[in-house]
């Protein structure tokens, strides 16, 4: 390339970065309504404030390159269970506290009133050639070049260098699931952000993009057409642009994002386009970044009113049911159960299968539903989480799985299962003949006594369940593993006194040692009672579980 190509790129590339670092208008000109910041961007009274380390990083995959970093662990995170991870690019732009986005300030305000679950942020700006870094961090000689391409390189820059950096100098636990890990930029670092997504969706699956270049810099116009021409890929996509964006050599960003939206539109992509009349800067992304992040992680925290509401009896909400069971010591046996129906039943909608623990057991066809089947009916839960919930009774000085429970060690897995699970299998399978369930969708869930059915029932029927929840359970690590492709999420006290933490502890290693990603999350300090933390949590299990679909869903069982 001849030295004049090059100074009209490098002169190009720098009107495109004046934007962002200064106003376009004068400081004393008043701030259009669309750009003005609401409350969740300014600090609020009663709401603790994340923490925020700073550091500089050198690269391997963009070699001779230096680049400052800053995290964010907010206030709630203790590290019990993983952490949702959001990369920003320019991340300069999106920490500073007094600047056009205050991201750290949003999060506090957001993750605060449960509207977004416990998230890391990891501000990163593009590497530089050279020392000093510069003054104007726009200027990073190796902007263009990272965040402009249409390679994995930047991904895997991310995904194999500095988050596991950031992990081990925080010691941070954080969420492998792709699900749980977004990426932002503005400008360039919008269309990084979703090259980045767009090549590896197993590693991140969110993207917000703020005014993206998706313009011909280095291709990026291609990525409407690479959309349209290959199949849907598992991304969630918000854009932001500006009527008034820039117009050059490189092609139109208002159009160009247009065309984004509608190629996204006509995939069938979970997406959202917010237009406004901004130009080239974060002014208007700024100021509805909260409804931004609130639509980008919807499905993660429960949401709703907290107002205290009028409490519904479990027993009042879910009917009444019965089959008839003969094997083992029963003959024609009356079996009864519960079923909690949604509010309205006219599609498809998940199952979730709840085992009690040894104190619910009984005839009364009432005491299994004290814990998640109260929490499930009550209106908050159903509203935000509509479904089907079985709750079967396990008889009085019967188990879901016929073990020992006070031998040392690990249970092994009898050969055939329990006269009571043989039930709650037929009883499955009842509900999906007579139901309008979501057969990618059903959840098997259980504490104590139901952590160990749970684990039984799973292991021997892997491709019935989406997703399976045991608490203070045990299983046989030497059958688990037929659970390695399977989403769990494994919840156990530090203190059980009834079900000593080993057995989750286990139960995860040889889940982990046959190839499996389970979630496990041991609460400190917590005793027997681990299900109440559990399931409580409003952006912890529950919102995980609703999440999880099987790829192939079960055939219809007549």
């Amino acid at each position: 390339m001849s030295n004049r190509l090059l100074l009209m790129m490098f002169a190009t590339l720098a009107s495109l970065l004046q934007p962002l670092g200064c106003p376009a208008h004068a400081q004393d000109a008043p701030t259009p309504a669309f750009e003005q910041l609401g409350p969740d961007s300014l600090p609020q009274p009663g709401v603790p404030a994340g923490k925020i380390t700073t550091g500089l990083f050198r690269s391997q995959l963009f070699p001779n390159t230096i680049r400052e970093y800053s995290v964010y662990v907010p206030a709630a995170y203790d590290g019990t269970q993983p952490a949702c991870l959001m990369v920003f690019q320019d991340g300069h732009a999106y920490a500073d506290l007094s600047g056009q986005f205050r991201v750290p300030t949003v999060f506090d305000n957001l993750i605060h009133r449960g509207e977004m679950p416990a998230t890391v942020a990891v501000f990163v700006n593009p590497g530089h050639s050279g020392d000093p870094l510069p003054a104007n961090r726009w200027s990073a000689s190796n902007r263009s070049f990272e965040y402009d391409t249409l390679s994995d390189q930047y991904a895997r820059f991310l995904q194999q260098e500095l988050i596991p950096h950031v992990q081990r100098e925080l010691q941070l636990n954080l969420s492998t699931d792709p699900e749980d890990r977004a990426l932002c930029g503005i400008s360039s670092g919008g269309i990084c952000a979703f090259t980045a997504a767009w090549e590896h969706p197993e590693w991140f699956r969110k993207v917000l993009s703020h005014v993206g270049s998706f313009t011909n810099i280095r291709g990026g116009h291609n990525c409407e057409t690479l959309i349209r021409k290959t199949e849907k890929r598992p991304l969630r996509v918000f854009l932001q642009a500006g009527e008034n964006d820039l117009d050059n050599e490189h092609g139109n960003w208002w159009l160009a994002n247009q065309q984004m939206q509608r190629a996204l539109q006509f995939r069938g992509y979970d997406h959202r386009f917010v237009g406004g009349q901004g130009g080239h800067n974060g002014r208007h992304g700024g100021a509805i970044l909260p409804d931004s992040l609130r639509w980008l992680w919807r499905d993660h925290v429960v949401g709703g009113t907290q107002q205290e509401q009028t409490k519904v009896e479990a027993a009042d909400a879910y009917a009444e049911k019965s089959i008839v069971f003969t094997g083992g010591e029963y003959r024609d046996e009356t079996f009864r159960y519960r079923l909690l129906k949604p509010p309205t039943t006219d599609q498809p909608l998940p199952l979730v299968v709840f085992l009690h623990g040894a104190g619910e057991r009984g005839t009364d066809n009432r005491l299994q539903l004290l814990y998640l089947p109260d929490q499930l009916a009550q209106p908050r839960w159903r509203q935000r989480f509509p479904c089907y919930v079985l709750a079967p009774q396990c008889r009085p000085d019967r188990k879901w799985m016929n073990v020992d429970w006070s031998a040392p060690g690990d249970p092994e897995m009898p050969k055939d299962p329990s006269d009571q699970l043989q039930v709650v299998l037929q009883m499955i399978q009842k509900t999906i003949a007579e139901e309008q369930i979501d057969r990618s969708r059903i959840y098997l869930t259980g504490l104590s006594m139901g952590g160990f059915g749970s684990f039984d029932l799973a292991i021997r029927h892997p491709d019935l369940f989406a997703a399976v929840a045991p608490i203070c359970g045990a299983a046989d690590p030497s059958q688990v593993g037929r659970l390695k492709d399977h989403p769990l999420w494994i919840v156990h006290g530090d203190q059980d006194q009834a079900v000593p933490v080993e057995r989750s502890r286990s139960a995860a290693a040889a889940l982990r040692k046959a190839g499996g990603n389970p979630t496990y999350v041991e609460l400190p300090g917590v005793g027997h009672n681990s299900w109440n933390p559990a399931y409580n949590d409003e952006d912890g299990l529950l919102p995980w579980l609703f999440r999880q679909r099987r790829a192939a869903a079960v055939p219809e069982t007549r």
